[in-house]
């Protein structure tokens, strides 16, 4: 990939990915009671985690969004997001296994009649194109010589 084909998809990664992650974050941070019963749902954290672990997604989910949107950080935010939508595959992929049907609440819980099937399809295309990123932004950092 050229130099100028790999700033190219490096750019739209960014504006993709940082604005999906942002979207997100947003769209749940009214949704707290609604979210954290989404989280449950999967029954793989303990209830005492779980209003821990849904209010830390949200300034999450945005502030790596923003590091991704804007480059600052780039690398960073897009390993931190590149491991949590892992971490969501992973759980969309253990209750699809159980058969737990779940809500998985990734862009509020207003997604009535959402598909967890077509939920983990989307989540493994953002963790692959935050792992795109993350492979691009190293390149970029490695190739800078030193100051």
């Amino acid at each position: 990939m050229t130099g100028q084909s790999s700033r190219y998809l490096e750019w739209v990664l960014r504006l993709a990915i940082g604005g999906i992650f942002i979207y997100a974050g947003w769209a749940k941070r009214n949704d707290g009671i609604e979210f954290a019963d989404s989280v449950a749902s999967f029954r793989i954290l303990p209830g005492a985690l779980i209003v821990p672990f849904m209010l830390s997604i949200v300034p999450f989910e945005i502030g790596a969004g923003a590091m991704v949107l804007t480059g600052w950080q780039k690398r960073v935010g897009a390993l931190g997001l590149l491991i949590m939508a892992s971490l969501y595959c992973i759980a969309l992929a253990l209750a699809l296994a159980r058969g737990i049907t779940v809500n998985c609440g990734c862009f509020g819980t207003s997604a009535v009649g959402a598909n967890p099937w077509v939920d983990l399809g989307r989540d493994l295309l953002l963790a692959a194109g935050c792992a795109m990123l993350y492979r691009i932004a190293t390149r970029s950092v490695a190739a800078k010589p030193a100051a």
